[in-house]
């Protein structure tokens, strides 16, 4: 469990006053299996529950608010129990020093380990994740209480008007969104940690959610971006099956497992190709459509409208590229070889080389038999001149 304390729970909402949170373990344990774990994988989890519990034992807390450097949470014990409020008011009023963890620097105050930090981070983003998605999800049953004899109960507090119907409505949809923002907040994380410090990186590739996929033209959500209109990273999740069914469905086949290869190939690792360049960015252009045509659900007219327009931008992106696959298959050189273009091109080559010989042969036989009349011609104009002369 990332969330165990009150502390943690004003944290991500200010008006909330549960003085119990293991109320809502059962609620947040059912985010964190369903949402959480998938996104981070399970090694990534478990690791995680297992520095959730170590930082917790290290600095008592680890809130914006009443996380402190190893020292002063012992000096302080009770400070991470105390109502946040209160300390949030000592705060401002200028009593208490406002300490959260922070890059270690020169310094008593600032002796927070780096590995610390990012670890404090990534738990904080998962905090927001499963307790937002929880709102959104849980905010009907939160207000609703039963009795035993079945009956429901509105949930009210002292001091508090009963929040409306729109009210409620508002506040499901702020946490949703706060949780999109969240879940879109985990997977930069994570990704700029792959490619810096990789402090999670092989824990995470075992998630369906990494960042990348070497195996396919999208490797990465920001390049998808280019080629297509998603909202977030976890769009980019979502699509990978799609991406992978029409790459495998559509692309394959037309261009050959070879050469689609070499292009995923130099899409991972790069390199001055121009021809390489170029195939690359009409194999994607032709993809992003088979992708969008995937994605329209049929249903309303509408829907079969812009799914059947997209397979026909597909199509006709799909042949371009077949064209200019077909045009610099010299420039592709050996990846291009025994593709099924190649194969065409070579089989329609040979034709017409077939072609062009027999024409020629056909046309050196009518020379020859040409000749061969004209000299019969002579012979037949000019007998007196083929008389053999006699000898004594």
């Amino acid at each position: 469990m990332f969330i165990t304390t009150p502390n943690e729970i004003v944290s991500l909402m200010p008006t909330a006053r549960w003085a119990e949170p293991q109320k809502l373990f059962g609620y947040l344990e059912e985010e964190e299996r369903v949402a959480l774990e998938p996104m981070l994988g399970t090694p990534l989890y478990q690791r995680l529950c297992e520095e959730y519990e170590r930082l917790r034992d290290k600095y008592v807390d680890i809130t914006a608010v009443t996380v402190k450097p190893t020292k002063k949470a012992k000096a302080e014990p009770a400070v991470p129990y105390a109502d946040v409020t209160e300390l949030q008011d000592a705060i401002q009023a200028g009593l208490r020093p406002y300490q959260t963890p922070c890059v270690p620097t020169v310094g008593d105050e600032d002796d927070v380990p780096e590995e610390d930090m990012q670890a404090i981070r990534l738990l904080r983003i998962c905090q927001r994740i499963e307790f937002y998605k929880m709102l959104s999800h849980k905010t009907g049953l939160l207000t609703v209480s039963f009795n035993e004899g079945g009956g429901m109960n509105v949930v009210s507090a002292e001091g508090y008007d009963s929040a409306s119907d729109k009210d409620r409505d508002e506040a499901r949809k702020d946490a949703f969104m706060s949780a999109g923002r969240a879940v879109d907040d985990l997977l930069i994380f994570l990704e700029v940690d792959a490619k810096g410090e990789k402090l999670f990186t092989d824990l995470w590739k075992e998630a369906d959610a990494f960042y990348l996929n070497k195996d396919l033209l999208f490797q990465t959500a920001q390049v998808l971006q280019k080629f297509s209109t998603i909202k977030c990273r976890m769009d980019y999740v979502d699509m990978v099956h799609d991406i992978r069914f029409c790459q495998d469905t559509y692309l394959e086949p037309r261009v050959g497992s070879k050469l689609l290869e070499s292009a995923i190939g130099y899409a991972n690792e790069g390199s001055d190709d121009k021809a390489m360049d170029t195939l690359v960015k009409k194999l994607r252009i032709a993809l992003a459509f088979y992708v969008e045509a995937r994605r329209v659900e049929i249903g309303p007219k509408q829907e079969k409208l812009a799914r059947r327009d997209s397979m026909t931008d597909a199509q006709q992106a799909m042949a371009m590229a077949e064209k200019w696959i077909e045009d610099n298959l010299d420039a592709l050189g050996d990846a291009a070889v025994g593709s099924p273009i190649y194969n065409v091109v070579r089989a329609r080559e040979k034709q017409e080389q077939y072609a062009r010989e027999h024409r020629e042969q056909a046309e050196q036989r009518r020379l020859r038999e040409a000749c061969e009349q004209g000299r019969k011609k002579l012979f037949t104009a000019f007998p007196h001149t083929h008389i053999k002369p006699e000898y004594k």
